[in-house]
């Protein structure tokens, strides 16, 4: 290759290079959603504010590193120095692609024409799981739900690391592609919003400690109490879920639960989540404690003869009974303890459990079956899930029907609208 075509080969790879670096801000205009289907303007900040620091920072780089062995091009040394300068840009941008890639995979869902708006639903669903009264929570982002393979929900909190080592701008939820079938079961998505709420908050630091001190005094072994301890990194979230959505979430957290009985009678030492034969007592425990007798009772009993302790392996059968001893004194401390962390609150002050009493919704489901009118137009996004789940539950409407009724839900959600009025239900469904 001649001296001419060698130099001109680098000027036109320094262009490439700064052409990509001017592509990191481009993501907005690369993912292409409709008007329908656009991020709020805070998200798209959030999400593109990395972006246009690294951009900015690598364009400064290119400029100063690559522009006086521009100048000097002709020398041999500074084609060396220029070639080895591009391939080190060269690494660092695909490094920096991952962020950028991430949120392409992330957003290209909402290209679905139906499907893009059910997941803005779920957003908003999972923005009012996190907006509580308290500072800490106010400046959360909204999250961004997408879907994904598998059986459960996740979540990469906001501030988490990206696989980039990007801190994550806002929380990104996935849920499984099934879920959308049973969209009473939406609760998962408020669970994962708890897992960012509680560590916003600093609860997770300190609910372990509460935990473990409760059962401490309740009698509860050494062994016991490390291990609530470790499971509260689950239950908190599962809390957070009952606070938002009331018995709901005992309802659902059994449903997704009911697996073969090896899963169930499973305990891990060293995994958070709690074995699901107790994750799902415990939920019945917090629902006995708010309100008294109810459904959860008959669920109880129902859940007890599925899976009957003489059933469990003989290793973990001691552990879970000693366990499932020590659950009331476990939904104490979570119904009870008041946290600095919190300004010397409980955590269900954060909440409006009285509006969404099982009492409550059980009249709105008769009113509903009887007048085909169903009143949403009190509760949250996240008490109207409840609502679902006691139609579910209690109402004569046929499975179809419901997650007609329920698409119509989130996709009004997704437009900004929340049943503000009685919604005639019945007429719609046809």
């Amino acid at each position: 290759m001649s001296e001419a075509l060698a130099i001109n080969d680098l000027q036109r790879r320094f262009l490439s290079v700064a052409h990509k670096v001017k592509l990191l801000t481009s993501l907005r205009a690369s993912v292409g959603l409709s008007a329908a289907h656009d991020l709020s303007d805070n998200q798209w900040s959030s999400i593109e504010g990395p972006l246009r620091a690294t951009a900015a920072k690598l364009h400064f780089a290119l400029k100063r590193e690559g522009g006086p062995h521009l100048r000097q091009i002709h020398r041999p040394e500074s084609q060396t120095q220029l070639l080895l300068m591009l391939g080190r840009m060269e690494i660092e941008l695909s490094r920096c692609f991952i962020y950028f890639d991430t949120f392409v995979d992330l957003l290209s869902q909402r290209h679905l024409p139906e499907m893009g708006m059910l997941l803005m639903g779920c957003d908003e669903l999972a923005w009012d799981a996190l907006k509580k009264d308290h500072p800490a929570l106010t400046i959360l982002e909204k999250p961004l739900v997408s879907f994904n393979r598998g059986f459960g929900a996740s979540i990469l909190r906001e501030g988490v690391p990206l696989p980039d080592g990007t801190p994550n701008p806002l929380a990104t939820i996935q849920i499984p592609y099934t879920k959308i079938k049973d969209k009473y079961n939406l609760t998962s998505i408020v669970h994962e919003a708890g897992h960012s709420a509680m560590a916003q908050l600093g609860l997770t630091h300190v609910l372990p400690k509460s935990i473990a001190e409760a059962l401490a005094r309740a009698g509860a072994s050494e062994t016991m109490c490390d291990l609530f301890a470790l499971w509260c990194l689950e239950i908190g979230p599962d809390f957070w879920g009952f606070c938002n959505c009331g018995s709901a979430q005992a309802s659902s957290v059994m449903e997704i639960l009911s697996l073969p009985r090896e899963k169930v009678f499973d305990v891990s030492r060293s995994d958070p989540h709690p074995p699901p034969f107790l994750r799902v007592l415990i939920a019945f425990e917090w629902c006995r404690q708010q309100w008294g007798s109810g459904d959860w009772d008959a669920w109880e009993q129902q859940w007890l003869a599925t899976y009957p302790l003489e059933e469990a392996p003989s290793e973990n059968r001691a552990l879970l009974s000693a366990g499932q001893k020590f659950l009331p004194a476990v939904g104490r401390a979570l119904l009870g303890t008041r946290f600095g962390v919190l300004g010397n609150r409980t955590i269900r002050s954060l909440f409006d459990l009285d509006g969404i009493a099982p009492a409550k919704l059980e009249k709105l489901v008769r009113d509903a079956d009887t007048s085909g009118i169903l009143d949403l137009s009190h509760l949250s996004p996240c008490g109207q899930l409840a609502l679902f789940r006691m139609l579910r539950n209690r109402s004569t409407l046929s499975e179809e029907a419901l997650d007609r009724l329920m698409r119509l839900w989130l996709l009004n959600l997704a437009r900004g609208r929340r049943f503000k009025e009685p919604y005639s239900y019945k007429e719609n469904l046809q």
